[in-house]
């Protein structure tokens, strides 16, 4: 029996109940496709259309009808769920094997639509004079992102899809659906200033994540100790991640000690923050929680 097993009953479950029995498998390619050799999935995909000068589209994500009453649909979505359960194992995500299994969609319209809804309005993005691959098919920024968007950018997102389903950092089921009262939008997913900022972020909170073994993120206070981090001059994303893994260890508002403030006078005057906080405190940069205990 493997440990995902228990997620691939509840899906049954809630696939029978609400989907009679059907969903699409979304898959992303882009650092190995795993179902290269099966013919059922390479007979079915649905290729996400992306446009992008920086993407190959044979590497853009692709959808797959699967009925899972049929037992070759059943054993495809089977694997997938023990694929998606496996690459948030720690030695996965050390090897940065990235997540080939985005999930699984509940959609009633044909995985055509949603492949173009997505790729008209939802992947390519422009910031700041810069065309922009928005990754939302990674679990993994999906999760951040979800509670980031209003209920209308949720409802862009989606387009005519019911339910998306994944598997989060935790190893649990994720669950983003059309929020209650919102009409299916058709429109243009457009992301503000500080949405793209903390998207810009979410490498580095990657990062730090792993480094503290995969503990629980205390998001909306890390997102606002990065935007402190950009007050105090800190851009360098080595530094940035250093900041994230201090907010982390000690509090979101390590910042506001007063011992700290000629550090902050340094990075503001453009010094490293991990060489301004070795200079002040004498410490190693990665020890500043014992300096703040211990003095």
């Amino acid at each position: 029996m493997h440990a995902s097993d228990t997620h691939l009953q509840t899906l049954h479950r809630l696939l029978y109940a609400s989907a009679d029995a059907r969903c699409l498998l979304w898959v992303n390619p882009a650092q190995g496709d795993p179902f290269a050799d099966d013919p059922l999935v390479q007979e079915r995909m649905v290729r996400v259309p992306l446009s992008h000068p920086r993407f190959d589209v044979r590497f853009a994500p692709y959808l797959v009808p699967l009925a899972l009453a049929r037992y070759a649909d059943a054993e495809v979505f089977a694997r997938s769920v023990q694929l998606a359960w496996d690459a948030w194992q720690l030695d996965s995500l050390k090897l940065a094997n990235g997540q080939a299994i985005a999930g699984w969609v509940v959609l009633q319209d044909a995985p055509e639509a949603l492949a173009s809804h997505w790729a008209r309005n939802c992947h390519v993005h422009m910031d700041k004079g810069l065309s922009k691959l928005l990754r939302f098919h990674d679990p993994g920024v999906r999760e951040w992102l979800w509670p980031s968007l209003s209920a209308i950018q949720q409802s862009q997102l989606l387009g005519p899809a019911e339910r998306l389903v994944s598997i989060n950092r935790e190893q649990q089921l994720m669950f983003h659906e059309r929020p209650s009262a919102v009409p299916a939008e058709a429109g243009r997913l457009l992301l503000d200033r500080e949405q793209w900022a903390q998207i810009d972020d979410y490498a580095i909170l990657h990062a730090a994540w792993l480094q503290l073994d995969r503990q629980v993120l205390p998001l909306p206070r890390i997102f606002d100790a990065l935007r402190q981090a950009t007050r105090y001059g800190i851009q360098d994303p080595p530094d940035r991640m250093l900041f994230a893994l201090h907010a982390m260890q000690i509090g979101h508002d390590f910042h506001a000690d007063s011992r700290l403030a000629p550090v902050w006078a340094s990075t503001a005057a453009g010094e490293f923050y991990g060489g301004a906080v070795e200079a002040v405190t004498g410490h190693p940069a990665t020890r500043l929680d014992q300096y703040l205990l211990q003095t």
